[in-house]
C-alpha cells in the first residue's frame, strides 16, 4: 500500500534524523524531500499535521525540525 504523502514525508524525516536523532535542519529536509518528488505544499501540510499531533516541532525561525 502507498502511504499518504504526509506519512511518507514523516518517514523520510525520521530517516534523516538517524537512530536516536532529535532534530533535522529544515533546509536540508526540504532539499531531500524535493529531490524525492514532494511538493512544498505537501511538506508544509505534513509538518502542520505532525506539529498538531505533537510529534514534531518546527522552531520559530523555521530552520530546525525537532522530534518530540
Amino acid at each position: 500500500r502507498c502511504p499518504r504523502p504526509s506519512e511518507a514525508i514523516f518517514g523520510v524525516l525520521r530517516e534523516l534524523g538517524g537512530p536516536g536523532g532529535r532534530s533535522v535542519p529544515l533546509p536540508h529536509a526540504l532539499e531531500v524531500l524535493g529531490a524525492r518528488g514532494f511538493t512544498p505544499g505537501q511538506v508544509s501540510a505534513a509538518l502542520a499535521e505532525y506539529e498538531g499531533l505533537d510529534v514534531l516541532q518546527v522552531n520559530p525561525g523555521r530552520s530546525t525540525i525537532t522530534f518530540v
